[in-house]
């Protein structure tokens, strides 16, 4: 049986803990699902409320200052609470730089100190640092000690906490969140808050990755050898009262590799020398390393999502800590007062599918350099593909799993005569997903050379399918392999599979009962999965019951081009699906491309009726067109069939003669 709660809230770091005591003390049941309270990025913070000294612009300069000034109240509400003294200093911060400024003035409170001005308030400097500016209104807080005092304030207030909790997928249907699954059952809420990290992406296909930091501690020989933050280029040294210095923090591209390195602390080590050379007989007390999510212009995710009972709260990167309390109560006022603050629009999931190309990392800040090469791409938007089958735009798009798509044509890309005709026959096509067999491309079949390079991911969305296998196992082991095929080609959050499980060699035909048992683990591993079945309707509707994303019935054996053959059943199955229906085997020509979207289909994939045409790009073009047109003329409706004929134009008001 599900276990209920008025909010589940997916993580329990920092901002999954604030967003938990703000709803809970507005009067919610809630609970946290959280994996490892210890892998939390606020655990490999330094605690910096720093909007100034970071350099943060626009909407993030925004957010982090109204953060920043709510956090004197907000602490002394979390420590009577906890009981727990969170370690808050507004104490000011230097930002050392070794260019003087041309300008010395700002519209902040900041102000620039030449090196004999620095020299008085903080002695020490290295030879590089002409100055610093001084930001009054920036501070620090022990983030450690702060996470320790919401994870206490949280269970004073009853907030339910399930530790040791993995979430493998949620149920959707119908725009709507039904139940979270993870490895301890499902559990069901009236909505739902996700506050993961990191791991987000792993969960809902959002732009969200890691970047690893690596930190270390070193003890000061007494409390007054550094009484500042110090924020310098890619480093920041932060005293603790208690005569500890926290140094950090590199910005890594390594995705899960964990652990410090030599690399890495040496680094930290040679810039924080060079920085405050006095540190460098100083006693190193810890090393340590953690994820912090990123996205690729380094702004959250806050707000609104696909699903109307779901809200994000992710993406903080380095601000977790600086933003938990201003995130808390945009989240709290959305869900306990319905108000949606105007700040939330700057910071929606929805301006990665609106950019026909992904910002940099230097998007609202003066970026840390990373060590380990360029920012990887994510979250592909459907909208950056430029080849559409002609001007004329569908007026809906295709969602599944969340992920929304322009065009309702998937295409594949085995039978070519070649691998250009294949790139240009979907690019002629217009389709935003084209499938890929993983175990033909792993094993180099022919034809499948150079297969999973000849396109280009950025633009097309990988739908990984186990063709070939005829047993669950088989299926389950290679969907895996295509998950991480999608990864190695930069698409980290795709967690797509089109399941096939066919023991049949001469008809092609799936078999329903080891497609249902694949599906139903593969879904418990958070995969979207999209299933190859015959035209069915009561396994379609345990498929979708299951937690599919789409149901996929064909509409006669694959490459036989007989069209659809199973018009009646699929008409049933389009009736009481409320996933995406897409037809999947057997259309040939542009006109039954048309026909099923005309009986109501979701989408179609058509193959071989491309790649096997004489002119391949040619019918990619015509199956695009058609595609689009059946859809257009089941929106539109048609007219009745009748048994008698109605002319064209009217009866009345004609001439007489």
């Amino acid at each position: 049986m599900a276990q209920q709660a008025d909010v589940l809230i997916l993580g329990g770091g920092i901002i999954g803990l604030a967003i938990a005591v703000e709803l809970q003390q507005q009067g919610c049941a809630v609970t946290i699902l959280n994996r490892n309270f210890t892998e939390a990025a606020c655990h490999a913070a330094a605690g910096m409320l720093a909007p100034e000294a970071e350099g943060l612009t626009g909407t993030m300069l925004e957010l982090g200052r109204r953060s920043r000034n709510m956090y004197a109240d907000w602490c002394r509400k979390i420590e009577q609470l906890s009981g727990v003294d969170v370690g808050y200093l507004p104490c000011g911060i230097f930002a050392p730089k070794s260019v003087a400024p041309s300008q010395t003035t700002t519209d902040s409170a900041s102000v620039w100190l030449d090196r004999a001005q620095l020299a008085h308030h903080e002695p020490g400097f290295g030879d590089g640092v002409v100055g610093a500016w001084w930001h009054p209104e920036d501070g620090q807080v022990d983030n450690r000690r702060l996470s320790q005092a919401l994870l206490q304030a949280a269970r004073g207030l009853g907030v339910v906490i399930k530790e040791g909790v993995t979430v493998l997928g949620l149920q959707q249907i119908q725009g709507q969140v039904q139940a979270v699954q993870t490895d301890q059952g499902l559990f069901q809420a009236s909505h739902y808050v996700l506050a993961a990290g990191s791991w987000s992406s792993q969960i809902i296909p959002l732009p969200v990755f890691p970047i690893k930091g690596e930190m270390m501690s070193l003890r000061m020989p007494n409390p007054e050898a550094l009484r500042r933050v110090i924020f310098g280029d890619n480093l920041y040294l932060v005293p603790r009262t208690n005569g500890t210095l926290i140094i950090g923090a590199t910005a890594e591209t390594v995705k899960w590799q964990p652990n410090n390195t030599p690399q890495g602390i040496q680094t930290l080590l040679n810039k924080a020398i060079q920085l405050l050379p006095k540190l460098k007989d100083w006693e190193i007390t810890e090393l340590w390393w953690g994820f912090r999510p990123a996205t690729p212009d380094e702004k959250p995710i806050l707000g609104a999502s696909p699903c109307e009972n779901l809200t994000y709260a992710t993406g903080h990167y380095r601000n977790g800590i600086l933003l938990a309390p201003i995130t808390a109560k945009l989240i709290g006022d959305r869900l306990i007062r319905n108000q949606e603050d105007s700040l939330l629009q700057h910071f929606s999931y929805q301006r990665f599918l609106d950019n026909s190309t992904h910002q940099t990392m230097q998007n609202g800040h003066n970026s840390q350099n990373g060590q380990n090469g360029s920012m990887p791409s994510f979250f592909i938007s459907p909208k950056t593909t430029t080849a559409t089958p002609n001007s004329t735009e569908t007026p809906d798009q295709l969602v599944i799993a969340g992920r929304r798509f322009t065009s309702r044509l998937m295409t594949g890309t085995g039978k070519y005569p070649s691998i250009p005709a294949m790139q240009q026959s979907v690019e002629a096509s217009g389709c935003e997903i084209v499938t890929v067999a993983v175990r033909r491309v792993q094993t180099k079949a022919p034809g499948h050379e150079g297969l999973a390079e000849a396109l280009d991911w950025q633009k097309i969305w990988m739908l990984p399918n186990t063709a070939g296998c005829k047993t669950a196992e088989e299926a389950i082991r290679v969907a895996r392999l295509g998950r991480e095929m999608a990864r190695l080609l930069g698409q980290e959050d795709n967690n797509f599979v089109k399941l096939e499980v066919i023991p049949d060699a001469r008809y092609l035909l799936p078999d329903p009962i080891g497609t249902l048992e694949a599906a139903e683990q593969l879904v418990k591993e958070g995969f979207a999965v999209l299933p190859y079945i015959n035209a069915d309707p009561l396994l379609a509707k345990r498929l979708e019951e299951v937690g599919c994303a789409t149901v996929m019935p064909l509409g006669s054996p694959i490459g036989s081009g007989q069209g659809i053959q199973n018009e009646a059943n699929i008409k049933i199955i389009i009736e009481q699906s409320k996933v995406p229906v897409v037809i999947d085997a057997g259309i040939g020509s542009p006109s039954e491309a048309a026909y099923g979207m005309e009986l109501g289909a979701d989408a179609l994939l058509v193959n071989s009726a491309i790649a096997l045409a004489k002119d391949p790009v040619q019918m990619g073009r015509a199956m695009g067109l058609a595609t689009t047109a059946g859809r257009l003329a089941y929106l539109a409706g048609r007219i009745p069939v009748q048994h008698i004929a109605s002319a064209s134009s009217p009866q009345t008001g004609l001439v007489s003669t």
